[in-house]
């Protein structure tokens, strides 16, 4: 075991026994692995408190990006592209790109039409779901 692995499973172990840590870092891979609640702080002020992922989903502003891999993606961009929830896809050889104005909308419409369209859906995957792009977004802002 490497000691950067020694150090997420000390971390991690804290956590659970209800140790409050304060890890500081601008590895945000890293601090996504160990934090349960963050504190994003852009040029001196607090900008986003709480689950990055909960943080991401309150940025309306921002389409959010879903990885979307189905047995027929190219029926189901035709018709998940009437959608008011969705706001652009493109289609590539490994699957598809859908950009969703409603996380929630979008995430409840699309089993409903891929089980109308009798398509199988095999993969849905936010692809901005993340720290890194947390940190972004709020520094364009």
């Amino acid at each position: 075991m490497c000691i950067r692995d020694s150090m997420m499973e000390l971390l991690h172990g804290l956590g659970d026994n209800g140790h409050t840590i304060l890890f500081s870092s601008h590895i945000l891979e890293e601090v996504e692995q160990v934090a349960g609640l963050v504190q994003v702080i852009v040029a001196g002020r607090l900008a986003a408190s709480g689950d990055y992922r909960k943080i991401r989903r309150l940025m309306t502003n921002r389409p959010h990006v879903f990885a979307v891999r189905s047995s027929d993606d190219r029926r189901l961009a035709v018709a998940l592209i009437g959608e008011k929830s969705v706001s652009g896809i493109e289609i590539e050889t490994t699957g598809m790109t859908v950009r969703a104005s409603d996380y929630g909308d979008f995430t409840r419409t699309l089993p409903r039409i891929a089980l109308d369209q009798g398509i199988r859906l095999h993969q849905l995957v936010p692809s901005d779901e993340s720290l890194e792009s947390v940190f972004s977004y709020l520094l364009e802002a």
